[in-house]
């Protein structure tokens, strides 16, 4: 006698906060483009932070020579 398997069976989706793969997926390029702006805008409001100028800002390749100052020699 063969065992009873009901007609509907439940399947299992792995998720995040109700979130599945699935829908995560057309998520990513709004969370990477708003990730980029909240960062580039983390960058400008500290700036003026000697700490940051000095170890990050001055080293990026095509615009450090922005945050670069000339000490005077005397």
């Amino acid at each position: 006698m063969a065992a009873y398997s009901p007609p509907i069976r439940p399947r299992f989706r792995p998720n995040i906060a109700g979130y599945s793969a699935e829908s995560l997926r057309y998520w990513k390029g709004t969370a990477a483009r708003w990730g980029i702006f909240a960062g580039v805008t983390g960058l400008f409001l500290v700036s003026q932070v000697p700490l940051v100028k000095v170890n990050f800002l001055q080293k990026l390749p095509a615009i450090g020579w922005y945050w670069k100052v000339d000490e005077e020699k005397k």
